[in-house]
């Protein structure tokens, strides 16, 4: 959800720099976008980063009773 905001914030920010009626203005809010590109990305990695960091499942049709089984052999 972070990623499409940042990608949005870009997007708004280039039909701004398009518009804009200075070169200045026109360089400070390309600069903006790329920024907002690069929140982006970093949105990105910092979730498949937690996702990574997650523990595996735990599976629901396995009993304890299986499982206690299992460590008598």
């Amino acid at each position: 959800m972070e990623k499409a905001y940042w990608l949005s914030r870009k997007r708004a920010t280039l039909k701004l720099a398009q518009s804009a009626t200075s070169s200045e203005a026109r360089l400070v809010h390309y600069d903006l976008a790329g920024r907002y590109s690069v929140k982006a990305v970093a949105a990105e990695t910092q979730a498949l980063d937690l996702a990574a960091a997650l523990p595996p499942a735990i599976h629901a049709g396995r009993s304890t009773a299986a499982v206690q089984g299992s460590d008598d052999a």
